[in-house]
């Protein structure tokens, strides 16, 4: 089996997974159990990790608020800082968000007695700045931009996206669950209100995540789950205290190993993209020209559906849109935004690689994809034009 999907997940590194285990089993303690040495213990691994998370995107601990996942954190920031911003009437998020940021705007909106308005993308997927400007006003109360696209890879210019925000006394959010450990995230330079990742999409366990910015307006959230009083009462609860312990690790590491990984990763994106060139005609980036992480392609492969193609290789796993949208049987939304027709949306396919990708399962891969592409083109009787 090779895996060339980690975008949806990665596997938790050996170092997290050994910090992980004796919580288990030996220091047990929970993290609000202050009147007793476990329950100390527990709860400075829980402020050590809030250190190495903040860390990571330069933020203030005291800013960082851990959550069961990006998409909780997700639904804390835009439903949780909506009431703060009562004269306001519009929230703006970008026409290719991930849907948790997509829905939770649409609720946070039915909510307070807001509309949603969509900023349109460019064909190559960047956010419309010159549309935002337009769009943008003082009866604005949220700006959302993913920085990285979850499915295209395609980086968005974030400090432009939240200076016009800024200029409308708008809060700025940014998902930034696919370019944290990718790229330099750094939240003060980029001018980012609020801030959420995932730790398994770093290496980390899956069931935690986190929230993060302007410490005021972290602050001044409305919290979405209470009953305890945990995490400044932001997110009550019982704290994970496992799971952010591996989240603190995951993080370190990524800030440790980020210049190495980003390099392993543009090596295997430029060998990868050789080597579709020459065995697949009619294979074509979605993305276009623009800037995106270097471990992902989203290619349209011409008279190849996506998922016809993906049963005829079953050893590789792979992916044609969203890990949290497989379940839906329509194209990308994503990719119909960006204004790709819906039949080669339905032919495209995300490949996303990991630190533990190596060229020979790339070989491996597209030796694989090149029988399946065939296959199925044969099977549709498909005639690749000249």
């Amino acid at each position: 089996m090779i895996y060339l999907d980690f975008n949806a997940t990665t596997p938790v590194d050996p170092a997290v997974l050994e910090v992980m285990v004796p919580l288990f089993s030996h220091n047990f303690g929970n993290s609000s159990s202050a009147q007793h040495g476990l329950g100390l213990a527990a709860a400075q691994m829980v402020e050590d990790s809030r250190k190495k998370v903040a860390a990571l995107v330069n933020a203030k601990s005291a800013s960082v608020v851990f959550t069961a996942g990006a998409t909780e954190s997700i639904n804390l920031a835009i439903r949780g800082v909506l009431p703060s911003r009562p004269k306001k009437k519009r929230v703006l998020i970008g026409a290719t968000e991930h849907k948790a940021v997509i829905e939770s705007a649409e609720l946070g909106a039915h909510e307070h007695g807001l509309k949603v308005e969509e900023i349109p993308v460019l064909r190559n997927g960047i956010i419309d700045l010159e549309a935002l400007g337009s769009m943008i006003s003082d009866d604005v109360a949220l700006v959302a931009v993913m920085h990285v696209n979850n499915e295209t890879g395609v980086i968005n210019p974030i400090e432009q996206a939240a200076e016009i925000a800024h200029n409308c006394d708008a809060v700025f959010f940014s998902d930034l669950t696919q370019s944290v450990g990718k790229l330099e995230v750094d939240i003060q330079k980029m001018k980012i209100d609020l801030g959420v990742c995932s730790s398994h999409k770093l290496y980390g366990p899956k069931g935690v995540g986190a929230l993060f910015g302007d410490q005021q307006i972290v602050k001044s959230l409305n919290p979405i789950i209470v009953g305890g009083g945990q995490e400044g009462g932001l997110r009550s609860g019982t704290q994970n205290v496992p799971g952010i312990a591996g989240f603190g690790t995951a993080a370190h590491i990524a800030k440790q190993h980020l210049g190495e990984n980003q390099n392993k990763m543009y090596k295997l994106r430029e060998y990868f993209l050789r080597k579709l060139e020459l065995n697949i005609p009619g294979c074509h980036l979605n993305s276009l020209d623009a800037e995106c992480v270097s471990n992902t392609l989203n290619l349209w492969i011409d008279g190849a559906d996506a998922n016809a193609v993906m049963t005829a290789m079953p050893s590789i796993c792979v992916s044609s849109g969203s890990a949290c949208q497989s379940a839906v049987p329509a194209p990308s939304h994503v990719l119909i935004a960006m204004g790709v027709a819906r039949t080669a949306a339905s032919e495209s396919l995300r490949f996303s690689f990991g630190k533990t990708t190596t060229t020979d399962d790339l070989d491996r891969a597209l030796d694989e994809l090149v029988r399946a592409v065939q296959h199925v083109r044969s099977t549709d009787g498909f005639v690749m034009s000249a």
